[in-house]
């Protein structure tokens, strides 16, 4: 009965230690996949435990820590997959500046053929293939982000163009640069 007794004792005993020896915190994961410039929302986000070691834990965001502003004002700054942990990194400010929605007509070679939703491109124009190279290459926009490309569209349509449709701060929206990209041929460069 003794060794019985001892047996369940030291078995309680165990598991206590072993409970309160738990050393993993808990972070916010993604439920679902998202992409740059989605607004976060709380069906994103779930909580995981995980352990992390030395400074890693600092990169990611724990459940009992504050967001830098509310969940509506926030947006994904990347890519990221679901289960993924959610980086201090990966979520932004809405951003408070008057933005414009500018549409671009770009030949079949002019921009990266897996160009995608979110990709931050430099916009160059110049002279196209035939025309005479009298003026060179002058790029009107600088890291601006890609929120749609019609690459599928023109594809199925046959088309040698696609319109692709970027994020522009409404400063940069300058009568000089509409007139430039309507005038001319087109490149995307993708920066990032």
């Amino acid at each position: 009965m003794l060794g019985v007794l001892l047996v369940l004792g030291a078995t309680v005993l165990g598991a206590r230690l072993a409970a309160t020896s738990d050393d993993t915190v808990e972070y916010w994961s993604l439920k679902q996949d998202v992409r740059p410039g989605d607004p976060v929302v709380d069906g994103d986000l779930t909580p995981t435990r995980v352990r992390l070691s030395g400074g890693a834990a600092g990169n990611y965001v724990r459940t009992d820590e504050e967001f830098a502003a509310p969940l509506d004002q926030l947006v994904w700054a990347h890519d990221m997959a679901s289960g993924s942990l959610v980086g201090k990194d990966a979520l932004v400010a809405r951003s408070t500046q008057s933005r414009s929605q500018l549409p671009l007509s770009v030949t079949d070679g002019a921009a990266p053929a897996d160009l995608a939703r979110g990709d931050l491109v430099d916009v160059w124009v110049g002279p196209g293939p035939g025309d005479e190279p009298t003026g060179k290459a002058v790029r009107v926009l600088e890291s601006v982000r890609v929120l749609q490309t019609g690459g599928e569209a023109a594809a199925a349509s046959g088309s040698l163009a696609q319109t692709v449709l970027v994020d522009v701060a409404r400063e940069q929206m300058q009568q000089t640069v509409i007139s430039t990209v309507a005038a001319g041929h087109v490149t995307l460069v993708r920066v990032s």
